[in-house]
């Protein structure tokens, strides 16, 4: 029987107390130089690698940080993850994933239990409107930062996001310019504050052309396909159609085009179309999607940059940094003839 490579083992082997190799495995500097070379020698020979959570014990910090999103199958939330958790894990960090529940009551029950990790810091993506979401955040021991949220009541936190109101600007006054006036959207979740802004920017072009807004042209989804599927069969498939539409979300534009193609009608001959998000699929030639585009890169890494930051201890005033989307001109919209 194998021994237990631990704490107690190396404290044994290297003829001295558990306290001393726990001061070292905290880089505690009440240690002589040459107990400490011993005690890391004992430890590269008996590969031993303390556990993160033990470490975490110790020094009182979990060098783990929490990223919370609303929908993981949400291409925008992969590359966003993927840049956050590179970012992160370049400084020493891990990060852990968390899928909020789309149920208010649920969701705040397991969002406290999230807390009682003890993880160093918290960064979100979920831009639910919600004040019982708020109120269980002031019970956070850890650093938060908001990630392309613009939430009210949780303005005491740092943030880095894009101009969500200029993007639904750009996506709508493309269309506008191209002569299109009877212009559709479908807009996020009610409860998304990313949604409302997009929103309000399709609203403030429309007024600038002096486009009277027809409510019955604007539908809430669910960030998915189906949600696409479903706007393109009540909105742009009846009689009165309009000539182009604003979808607020790549993945969601993908579910109106292909409902739109299986029916036979073509864009942008028949209908105009812009997204928003410049998911990787929009660009690719089969899709080549109009759309609001996102600096992925940039985002990611100010937002790993910030959480760490404040981790390490930095107690500068909260920062809100808003980033200008831009507009990606590709073959789905077209001039009104």
């Amino acid at each position: 029987m194998s021994k237990k490579i631990d704490i107690e083992y190396i404290a044994k082997e290297a003829g001295v107390s558990r306290s001393t190799v726990s001061r070292v495995l905290m880089n505690s500097t009440k240690v002589k130089e040459e107990t400490r070379n011993r005690i890391l020698e004992v430890m590269e020979k008996a590969n031993y690698h303390p556990s993160i959570v033990a470490r975490g014990l110790a020094t009182g910090r979990l060098n783990m940080v929490a990223l919370i999103v609303s929908d993981i199958r949400n291409p925008f939330y992969a590359e966003l993850i993927w840049v956050i958790n590179n970012s992160l894990r370049e400084k020493g960090y891990l990060m852990t994933l968390y899928n909020s529940s789309q149920i208010a009551g649920e969701n705040d029950q397991h969002l406290q239990k999230l807390l009682d990790y003890g993880f160093s810091g918290i960064i979100i993506a979920d831009a639910r409107n919600e004040k019982s979401f708020g109120e269980i955040l002031k019970g956070a021991s850890c650093p938060i930062v908001l990630v392309n949220r613009e939430i009210d009541f949780m303005a005491g936190y740092d943030s880095i996001s894009i101009d969500n109101k200029m993007g639904g600007y750009l996506a709508t006054t493309h269309l506008l310019s191209l002569g299109h006036r009877k212009i559709a959207m479908l807009r996020g979740p009610e409860i998304s504050t990313t949604s409302q802004k997009r929103y309000e920017g399709y609203l403030h072009a429309l007024k600038e052309y002096h486009v009277e807004p027809v409510p019955s042209y604007v539908h809430c989804g669910t960030l998915n396909m189906e949600s696409g599927q479903q706007f393109a069969r009540k909105i742009l498939m009846r009689p009165d159609a309009p000539t182009a539409a604003f979808i607020g979300g790549d993945l969601m534009t993908y579910g109106v085009m292909d409902e739109l193609i299986r029916n036979g009608i073509r864009i942008p001959e028949d209908v105009s179309i812009v997204g928003f998000d410049d998911i990787p699929l929009s660009g690719t030639s089969f899709i080549n999607l109009t759309t609001i585009s996102h600096p992925y890169d940039k985002i990611g890494t100010l937002v790993a940059d910030r959480i760490i930051e404040r981790i390490n201890g930095n107690d500068e005033p909260i920062t809100k940094i808003v980033l200008t989307p831009t507009l990606k001109v590709r073959s789905s919209t077209r001039a009104l003839i």
